[in-house]
């Protein structure tokens, strides 16, 4: 999964999707935020590397990241991205989110030392000034399962509490964690960026009818789609022919046409199909001259005519004289 997971990370590493997926999921595609709340333009990849010329993505740690702005306060956009369900997602997000507040508190307390600035006891004992704040962090999971998560969304789901009293079971409780399932997402029009077509391509895969005519609605954006969308759409889908493709039907302006790609996969399969039609024909034409000869040889050998047989065997003008004398069609 790591061809899938690295693409993924290619395509939602670019701030304008970062922007949309943010404004799509929480406000509803009110557009709240911009890139002007961004502040760093690039997002921090967590543990991706090249390998081969491929780029791979390591498990089990928070695939991106990037600090956004709010006015004068600052919150940290994690986003977590998943071909496949993980039974203990709610702990490695918080695992990832303690982490990250571990490090911010770390932060303090060395900035504090080095400045030597702590007056009391409390303000030693915690590294921190009363006054010091975090920021916070905010989390997202990005499921690419064209079946609906199933596992567990909050460690409620993992700890069993329900089976406690009201009265105990609420301070246990906690929010579920906020999950986008790409394949089930209804609202894409909330969506402004191609993050939209990603999504009503996806969608439609298991219908090959329904998407293609998807492909043919929206020409004005598969005309003309990026490379890591290009990319991110061939390994989601599964389609892999247009993967081979790709450089066949990259525009001479820049952006890879999609609309091309499905034309000539459909052109290079009725030509397939044809190529099979005539092999089987074939197939099937001399399976029933083989019929056609087993019972020709059935018969002479009954009729005591070896001779016949003979002659037969080497002359095809004389076996078909033999076959119409008795009836062999």
């Amino acid at each position: 999964m790591r061809e899938e997971n690295a693409t993924s990370i290619e395509y939602f590493k670019d701030p304008r999707r970062i922007v949309d997926l943010l404004n799509g999921i929480v406000f509803q595609g009110r557009q709240i935020i911009t890139t002007d709340n961004l502040v760093e333009k690039n997002p921090v990849i967590h543990n991706v590397y090249r390998k081969n010329n491929k780029v791979v993505a390591i498990e089990n740690t928070p695939d991106l990241s990037i600090m956004m702005a709010w006015k004068n306060l600052k919150f940290l956009f994690m986003i977590q991205i998943q071909t496949l369900e993980h039974y203990a997602m709610p702990v490695r997000l918080l695992h990832e989110k303690g982490t990250d507040y571990y490090n911010q508190w770390k932060k303090l307390q060395k900035a504090h030392k080095n400045c030597d600035d702590l007056k009391d006891s409390p303000e030693r004992l915690s590294g921190m000034k009363k006054t010091d704040r975090f920021y916070p962090v905010l989390q997202i999971v990005i499921y690419f399962g064209k079946e609906r998560w199933q596992a567990a969304f909050q460690m409620d789901d993992l700890t069993r509490t329900r089976v406690f009293p009201e009265e105990l079971r609420k301070l246990f409780a906690e929010k579920p964690m906020l999950l986008f399932e790409v394949y089930h997402f209804q609202n894409i029009e909330w969506f402004q960026t191609d993050l939209r077509q990603v999504c009503g391509f996806l969608q439609r895969t298991n219908d090959k009818t329904a998407l293609q005519e998807y492909v043919k609605e929206n020409e004005a954006v598969f005309s003309r789609l990026e490379e890591d969308t290009f990319d991110l759409l061939t390994v989601m889908s599964g389609i892999r022919a247009m993967k081979l493709i790709k450089r066949d039907v990259e525009n001479v302006g820049g952006g890879f046409d999609m609309c091309k790609a499905f034309d000539d996969m459909m052109r290079d399969s009725k030509r397939e199909g044809k190529r099979e039609g005539r092999r089987e024909g074939k197939r099937e034409g001399k399976r029933e001259a083989e019929e056609q000869m087993s019972k020709l040889i059935q018969k002479l050998i009954s009729a005591g005519r070896i001779t016949d047989l003979q002659q037969a065997s080497n002359n095809k003008k004389y076996r078909k004289k033999l076959m119409a004398e008795l009836g062999i069609a």
